[in-house]
């Protein structure tokens, strides 16, 4: 379990509770974006297919700053004055953002600030796994990952239950400012909260290469079907705001329909995951949450009711945890020791750009069919849980052995 006390504490050690902070800093802002900047598109007379073209190019943006940003903290060591940075950088676009009523300013705007923000969650992550491995080769109290990573979606959750009753205490256009407040507060607890700068890894003259990965068909059939789940998500992260509107619904209940999906998500990764077998449950996961995903998705093209809108957002913690868990442990194994961390990336970037060519689509589809464009989204789940069916047998069938990796359920 995670200490948050303060006793002997070793020489280079980072606090649980100052790593949690980090991960509130940086994840909060989201908690406004998601369920309020599309309504913003709206109030300043965006297009469906304008916003999803927005919705679209921002997850790329995030992408290749992903490529960028994260190799630079690797080479100085100092990760957390590069989210500081990136901080600065996104509050400064989301200002520029709130003076914007055309689409081509608005575009460029949220571009910069999705590249800005990007790699701050990766890099926020970076800094509690460095902790956790460190804590494991010292043979110290491990650092709960889990607790430390649910405080963010905490703080995400906190603002979207407060959102609404903040957002209408002003104009509907001042939406990015508030989103810029938010980030521009954390700035300099960010600069406070900083680790020293570790020292850059750098390999050895005789550092082997990594091995070749033994099963590319499987590990890319995981990839494939979490890209796929994950992609289902588009209709409702770039239009759920606008269509809970058209039902009638003011922004507080709007907040709280996005909250009670951040809820279900902290409960799966902090509470349910573990106890339903974590690592060992990967494949099942993968399973769970594509199924999860046609029928959330069937159901929300014909749900108006509040009480069956706010069980479907509950099924968050299938579509989205669910495969999230069961996809970081798959790879983990497949993609092997020497290459866990490429293979999570390369999964990053399927989902970036999978979900980024599915908001596009949206964009007609929404325009077209309304809250009907989540059939589309539902069958695109389906997909995926023919995929994951697949990638069961195939790991199955095939014999495990020492090298394999086998799965490693966290440490507690």
């Amino acid at each position: 379990m995670m200490s948050f006390g303060r006793s002997t504490r070793p020489s280079g050690e980072i606090s649980a509770v100052r790593l949690a902070i980090v991960q509130t800093l940086v994840i909060a802002p989201i908690g406004l974006q998601l369920p309020f900047m599309p309504l913003w598109f709206a109030t300043v007379g965006l297009t469906a297919p304008a916003i999803a073209a927005i919705q679209a190019t921002t997850p790329v943006a995030r992408f290749l700053s992903n490529l960028v940003i994260p190799s630079i903290a690797d080479r100085t060591g100092r990760t957390g004055i590069l989210i500081a940075v990136c901080a600065l950088g996104m509050a400064l676009a989301m200002t520029a953002l709130g003076f914007a009523r055309d689409f081509w300013p608005i575009y460029a705007l949220m571009i910069l600030s999705a590249f800005a923000q990007g790699p701050m969650p990766p890099l926020a992550d970076s800094l509690v796994l460095r902790e956790t491995r460190r804590r494991v080769l010292t043979r110290e109290p491990a650092l709960d990952y889990g607790v430390v990573r649910g405080a963010g979606s905490l703080s995400c959750l906190a603002l979207m239950i407060i959102g609404g009753w903040l957002v209408g205490l002003f104009p509907p256009q001042a939406t990015p400012f508030l989103v810029a407040a938010v980030m521009g507060c954390a700035i300099p607890a960010l600069i406070a909260l900083s680790p020293p700068a570790e020292a850059p890894a750098r390999v050895g003259d005789g550092e082997e290469r990594a091995p070749k990965i033994e099963r590319p068909l499987l590990l890319a059939l995981v990839i494939a079907t979490a890209m796929i789940v994950q992609a289902s998500h588009a209709d409702i992260y770039a239009f759920g705001s606008i269509g809970f509107r058209t039902l009638g619904f003011d922004n507080r209940t709007i907040g709280l329909l996005w909250a009670v999906s951040v809820v279900a998500e902290i409960a799966f990764f902090m509470l349910i995951g573990r106890r339903l077998g974590g690592a060992d449950s990967a494949f099942r996961f993968l399973i769970a949450g594509a199924g999860v995903g046609v029928l959330r998705w069937t159901l929300m093209a014909f749900a108006t009711h509040p009480l069956a809108l706010v069980g479907l957002q509950l099924l968050h913690a299938g579509s989205f945890a669910a495969t999230h868990l069961g996809a970081v442990y798959a790879i983990g194994r497949l993609a092997g020791e020497r290459r866990r961390a490429q293979g999570q990336g390369w999964a990053s970037g399927a989902n970036a750009l999978g979900i980024a060519g599915v908001k596009l689509a949206c964009g007609h589809l929404w325009e077209r069919f309304g809250a009907y464009s989540y059939l589309a989204m539902a069958a695109l789940a389906l997909v995926a849980f023919v995929l994951a069916l697949w990638a069961t047998f195939l790991d199955r069938s095939y014999p495990q052995t020492s090298d394999d990796g086998g799965y490693t359920s966290d440490p507690s």
